[in-house]
């Protein structure tokens, strides 16, 4: 994927697994606990990069949308494609503009700013969209060379795409 590129046209996918977690200090260790209690017995290939990317978003989810009444969530889905498995963090959103997944220079010195970069190299596709009431979607495919569904599936929820 091209750096700073957002793709809008998502491929679809099973809904599999979500949480909803309170936007405080301890969000991205539960999201990174629950990514990998979802990913121990199914999806392999893609569990250890999965829990960077899921920190990664949760850490943007936490830092960057403003706080205030009803603003106190974010949430962790799973999606299972033909081919890979879907990550994405909903958050109340926010009025910056879109995230951008271009990295930093290699050779930049800064400490913060490269997380959307680290998500774009790990994942095949990845990108942005808001929904209902502004909530700001941020989700990542990561390539699952299993290339199978979950062994035991749950009753399907309502998609994962708008």
């Amino acid at each position: 994927m091209a750096a700073g590129t957002v793709r809008t046209q998502m491929p679809d996918v099973t809904p599999w697994k979500d949480t909803t977690l309170r936007r405080s200090e301890e969000a991205a260790r539960q999201a990174r606990q629950a990514v990998n209690a979802w990913l121990a017995h199914s999806h392999a290939s893609v569990r250890f990069d999965m829990l960077q990317v899921v920190s990664e978003l949760v850490s943007n989810a936490i830092k960057h949308v403003p706080a205030g009444p009803q603003r106190d969530w974010l949430r962790v889905r799973l999606g299972v494609g033909a081919d890979f498995v879907r990550l994405e963090v909903i958050d109340p959103g926010t009025s910056q503009p879109q995230p951008c997944f271009a990295p930093l220079r290699l050779s930049s010195l800064e400490v913060s700013g490269r997380g959307l970069g680290i998500v774009a190299a790990l994942s095949v596709r990845c990108g942005t969209h808001l929904v209902d009431h502004g909530h700001r979607v941020v989700w990542a495919d990561l390539a699952d060379t299993r290339r199978a569904l979950p062994a035991v599936r749950e009753p399907a929820g309502r998609a994962l795409s708008p």
